[in-house]
């Protein structure tokens, strides 16, 4: 019977990751939050204690849109962000509604809905969820980077009380890489990865949003010589 269970349980995670692939994701990984939820903002605390599983994922973007970036972002890399998030939303909405038609429980969250913006709060971090769900590792850039992608990626979330096989988290690191520290031209990045200065990084993207009233937070400068290996092979 348990194997039975697990069976169906891997079937279901194997549909659900087909529906993502199929509408765009490049990535998909599964995470349990037990000792993560705290984490989480109030309006959907007390919820996830119902909702233990967390899927995670990740949208590549367009090395094209990175490469009109010269030293701040512009309103190409703008729009893109816009469309990469809207598929994110399509697909974590699309995977959900799979999962409630299986009779269990789903809350999508945004991919990309900030509450307060300083300082910045969300719902919860994609990112923390990716690392946990196997995805990546935290980069010197503070991203997720991904072997496949690098940091060009985008993510979504989907909590459920649907019992899935969860993913490893990945042991990598960035190694002898430093592409991505003279991007940053508040010199946020640093060598050591704790090391990140997130109030530097955050005021120089406030400064883009107010100087070219993007009405997002953008920068994308650390992200385009973040690749991984199917970047790498293009």
């Amino acid at each position: 019977m348990i194997i039975i269970l697990v069976m169906q349980n891997l079937s279901a995670k194997e549909d659900l990751a087909k529906i993502a692939f199929t509408r765009g994701a490049g990535v998909f990984g599964v995470c349990r939050i037990d000792n993560f939820r705290e984490s989480f903002h109030i309006e959907i605390q007390g919820l996830s204690r119902s909702l233990p599983y967390a899927i995670s994922i990740g949208v590549p973007l367009a090395e094209t849109a990175l490469e009109t970036i010269v030293d701040r972002p512009n309103m190409i890399y703008k729009a893109h962000y816009r469309q990469v998030n809207a598929v994110l939303d399509d697909i974590a909405f699309a995977l959900a509604s799979e999962i409630i038609r299986l009779g269990y429980r789903a809350l999508p969250i945004p991919a990309s809905m900030v509450l307060k913006r300083y300082p910045m709060i969300a719902h919860l971090s994609h990112r923390e969820i990716a690392f946990k769900a196997g995805l990546g590792w935290r980069g010197r850039n503070n991203l997720l980077v991904n072997k496949d992608y690098g940091s060009q990626i985008r993510l979504v979330t989907l909590l459920t009380n649907l019992e899935l096989p969860f993913d490893i988290p990945l042991t990598d690191d960035c190694g002898d890489c430093f592409d991505c520290l003279p991007c940053c031209p508040v010199g946020a990045i640093d060598e050591l990865v704790e090391n990140f200065n997130l109030d530097a990084c955050s005021q120089q993207v406030q400064k883009f949003a107010r100087e070219n009233d993007y009405g997002h937070y953008i920068c994308g400068l650390c992200l385009k010589p973040c690749r991984g290996k199917i970047q790498n092979q293009l």
